[in-house]
C-alpha cells in the first residue's frame, strides 16, 4: 500500500549498518550494565525453569502416598511435601528478584540511551537544510522525534531482555523435557514447525500494515497541526473543503492500516493456544501410557505439561 500522497513506504536503506552504529556508538558505552542484565536474566530464567521439575516431585509423593494408604501403608509424607514446596517457593522468589533487578537495569540503560539519542537528533535537525522541511510536514518531523524514538526506547527496554530470556528458556526447557521423556519431547517438537509456519505468515502480512500505520500517523498529525496553525489562511482561500477531504482520506488510511495490523497481530495468540492445546492432548495421552508402563512418574507428566506450555508460549 502506498504512503501519503501516493508516495511509497520508505524502507531502511541500511538496517544492518544502523544496528551496528547503534551498538557501537551507544550500547557499547553501557557494557557493564548490559553484562549485569544478561547475568540476572539468565539466572532468573534458570531458577524459573527448575521449579516445575521439583514441583512434580510433590505430585509424585502425593500419588505414591495415596497408593501406599490404599495398600495399608503409612500414607502421604507431608513433611517431605512441605520441604519440596518451600524449595520451589525459594526458587521462584530468587527468580522474581533477579528479573526485577535486570528489568530495573535495562530500563535505566534504555532511558539514558534515548536521552542521548534524542539530543543528537535535535542537533542533527538544527543543521538540516530548509529544503528538507519543505518536503516534510511538521507532523512527520515531530513523529520522528517523538514516536520513533519512543518506539526504539520500548524495544530496547523489552526486546533485548526478552531475546535473552527466550533463548535461555527454550534451551533450558528442552533439556528438562528430554530428561523426563524423549518420546514426549519429540511430540512437542513436531508441533513447532506448524506454529512457526502460521506465525511467520501472519507477521509477514501484519508488518506492512504496522509500517503504513506509523507512516500515516505522522501525516495525520502534520495535517492537523497545519490546518489549525494556518486556519485563517485556509479559510481566507476557501480551502476548508479540500483540507477536510485530505484529512478524511489520510484518516481512513490510518484507520484501515491500524485495524488490519492490530487484527492480524491479535490472531497470533489464539492460534498458538489452539496448536499448543493439540500438543497438550497428545502429550497427555503418551504420558499416561508411559506412566502405566512405569517409565515415568505422575509428577513427571505434570512437570512435562508445564514445560510444554512454556515451550509453546516462548517460541
Amino acid at each position: 500500500m502506498g504512503g501519503p500522497k501516493g508516495k511509497k513506504i520508505e524502507k531502511a536503506k541500511d538496517f544492518k549498518g544502523t544496528v551496528k552504529k547503534l551498538i557501537k556508538n551507544y550500547l557499547s558505552q553501557y557494557k557493564i550494565a548490559l553484562i549485569i542484565v544478561i547475568i540476572f536474566a539468565v539466572g532468573s530464567t534458570i531458577f524459573s525453569i527448575v521449579g516445575p521439575k521439583i514441583l512434580g516431585n510433590a505430585t509424585t509423593e502425593i500419588f505414591n502416598g495415596l497408593v501406599s494408604k490404599i495398600s495399608g501403608g503409612s500414607g502421604i509424607d507431608f513433611t517431605k511435601i512441605i520441604n519440596i514446596l518451600l524449595t520451589v517457593l525459594v526458587l521462584y522468589l530468587v527468580s522474581a528478584l533477579f528479573s526485577l533487578i535486570q528489568g530495573f537495569m535495562m530500563t535505566g540503560v534504555s532511558q539514558k540511551l534515548t536521552y542521548r539519542l534524542r539530543g543528537n537528533l535535535v542537533t542533527k535537525i538544527n543543521k538540516l537544510p530548509m529544503r528538507y522541511f519543505d518536503k516534510k510536514t511538521k507532523g512527520e518531523v515531530l513523529s520522528i522525534i517523538t514516536n520513533d524514538i519512543d518506539t526504539l526506547s520500548q524495544n530496547l527496554s523489552q526486546s533485548i531482555t526478552q531475546i535473552i530470556t527466550s533463548v535461555c528458556t527454550l534451551i533450558g526447557i528442552l533439556i528438562m523435557m528430554l530428561s523426563i521423556s524423549i518420546e514426549m519431547t519429540l511430540i512437542s517438537l513436531l508441533i513447532l514447525p506448524i506454529t512457526l509456519f502460521v506465525v511467520k505468515n501472519i507477521v509477514g502480512k501484519s508488518q506492512k500494515y504496522f509500517k503504513t500505520q506509523q507512516d500515516y500517523l505522522g501525516h495525520v498529525n502534520g495535517q492537523v497541526e497545519e490546518m489549525y496553525g494556518g486556519h485563517t489562511i485556509v479559510k481566507a482561500f476557501n480551502g476548508e473543503e479540500k483540507a477536510i477531504k485530505e484529512f478524511s482520506k489520510a484518516n481512513q488510511e490510518l484507520y484501515h492500516s491500524a485495524w488490519k495490523s492490530q487484527f492480524l497481530s491479535g490472531l497470533i495468540h489464539p492460534i498458538m493456544n489452539f496448536v499448543g492445546n493439540i500438543g497438550y492432548v497428545l502429550v497427555a495421552i503418551v504420558g499416561g501410557y508411559l506412566a502405566v508402563q512405569g517409565k515415568i512418574t505422575v509428577g513427571n507428566i505434570q512437570s512435562f505439561i508445564q514445560y510444554n506450555k512454556q515451550f509453546t508460549r516462548t517460541y
